[in-house]
């Protein structure tokens, strides 16, 4: 599957530059109904999920993409108001899931079932949920396991590689950064990437592809 992770262009450059791209942190999601889609009004509901969250914040990150390259929404809010830089991933469909967009949290009474899950089952499940306000995000994610636990707040990366393999690069409309630079950036890897300067469209309201730079 194609899909989309926006960068300020500071780190989209960094991210190029390294073949890596940052995981983040289950605890560190910018919406805080993350992981939280089921009714907490029980206390001992809270404490389990909280309990679990901690754990598994311990031994999983998580990337985050989109299935859509076009949004003004997406590029102001995650690529620096359009300063910024997508990259566009080939990444098979059995290494990411879906995000349900939905109206209302979860029942408090599904939540004995959520527990009959395990491991990484029970965290897709946990984090396949959002409100509908978020729906323009098209969302995607996948779920990385660390090699250690890890105790701390450190920073983790996950390199480019055959299932995580980079094919596009979108300049925003306000990004600075030129092809040639890009193309610096990629060096001998240059030739299976091609690289884009957004458009503004003449008729609608999204944004998108020129002819290749590259």
């Amino acid at each position: 599957m194609r899909v989309y992770h926006f960068l300020n262009e500071r780190y989209g450059l960094e991210a190029i530059s390294n073949k890596t791209l940052k995981v983040s942190r289950l605890k560190s999601l910018n919406d805080p109904f993350e992981y939280y889609h089921i009714d907490t009004e029980n206390y001992g509901t809270r404490s389990i999920l909280k309990e679990r969250l901690n754990h598994a914040n311990r031994e999983l990150g998580i990337i985050c993409f989109s299935r859509n390259y076009t949004s003004p929404a997406q590029w102001a809010h995650y690529g620096d108001s359009h300063r910024g830089i997508c990259l566009g991933f080939d990444i098979p469909d059995s290494e990411l899931f879906d995000i349900e967009y939905v109206e209302r949290r979860t029942e408090g009474k599904e939540f004995k079932n959520s527990l009959d899950l395990k491991g990484m089952q029970y965290i897709k499940y946990m984090l396949s949920k959002k409100h509908e306000h978020w729906k323009y995000e098209q969302e995607v994610r996948m779920l990385v396991p660390f090699p250690e636990k890890i105790m701390d707040e450190r920073l983790m990366f996950v390199p480019f590689a055959e299932k995580f393999s980079l094919r596009e690069i979108m300049l925003g409309v306000r990004c600075a950064t030129s092809a040639k630079k890009i193309k610096s950036y990629l060096g001998q890897g240059r030739g299976c990437v091609q690289v884009y300067k957004m458009e503004m469209s003449k008729t609608e309201y999204e944004i998108q592809l020129p002819e290749v730079l590259s």
